[in-house]
């Protein structure tokens, strides 16, 4: 594992900014790590602290030095959900027979999963943040 730099600041619900000494690209992941020390393990002989996985974040873009806008995301995963289509005759009648009940589709649908990374609501500055394009936004490349 080789340690990069540190998140600075929660902006909101989905954004954050950090801070790395290794450049970034856009779309690159990185994952979040924390550290975990507890006198037990030391007792156990275990003197270092434990690094764990917290969540994975996605680079949206170089800000100003070494701080990059990151944002957690949800990967997209597809299921299939059977339905039933009732018959158009299907009222009292259908009740009673079971061959009326109509016919059995399975639908595709989109789903997302589960978050990326969780962040602490706590130390967020709940900043929002348009991402709707208006007249007088800067363009250009990212480098």
């Amino acid at each position: 594992m080789k340690i990069y730099g540190k998140i600075e600041v929660i902006l909101n619900d989905q954004l954050l900014l950090l801070s790395s000494k290794e450049p970034l690209v856009r779309d690159q992941i990185v994952d979040v790590f924390a550290q975990f020390e507890d006198p037990k393990l030391r007792e156990k002989g275990h003197q270092e602290p434990i690094i764990y996985p917290k969540g994975e974040l996605r680079i949206l873009n170089k800000q100003e030095g070494d701080i990059y806008l990151a944002e957690r995301f949800r990967e997209i995963h597809h299921r299939t959900k059977k339905i039933k289509i009732p018959a158009p005759w299907a009222g009292n009648l259908g009740k009673f027979l079971k061959q009326l009940e109509g016919e059995t589709k399975e639908i595709e649908e989109e789903v997302p999963g589960e978050w990326s990374a969780e962040f602490n609501t706590e130390q967020s500055l709940n900043l929002s943040l348009s991402k709707a394009i208006s007249v007088g936004d800067l363009i250009g490349r990212l480098s």
